[in-house]
């Protein structure tokens, strides 16, 4: 019961995440049907499961040689999720400002015409 209480939302977060990265770096930024968002929707489909192959593999007794081999993909990907992540939450916040002030200034009164 409390391992499902843990990996439950664990695995919903890790999901969440890669589908936030998905939304911003793949659809927002592709056209439909594109080559480059099929790589991108490929890539964010294979690179979770190769950081969870690379996670599980240690516990689950996987010689040693796989592990090795899942590790340096999938260990990377998770530093990379990390850093884009970051990225992308900072740069939602620097976006939100900036709609806002231009919002603001939109609604501003204009300027006084000047006398002639």
């Amino acid at each position: 019961m409390i391992f499902a209480l843990i990996v439950v939302p664990v695995l919903g977060l890790f999901f969440g995440v890669h589908r936030y990265l998905w939304c911003r770096l793949v659809r927002d930024t592709t056209k439909p049907g594109s080559r480059p968002r099929g790589a991108g929707t490929a890539a964010a489909f294979v690179l979770p499961l190769t950081a969870l192959a690379a996670l599980l593999s240690g516990p689950a007794g996987v010689p040693f040689p796989v592990q090795q081999i899942l590790a340096w993909p999938g260990y990377l990907w998770l530093a990379m999720v990390l850093y884009l992540t970051l990225a992308l939450l900072v740069g939602e916040v620097v976006r939100a400002v900036g709609l806002w002030a231009l919002r603001r200034r939109e609604t501003a009164e204009p300027d006084p015409p000047a006398p002639a």
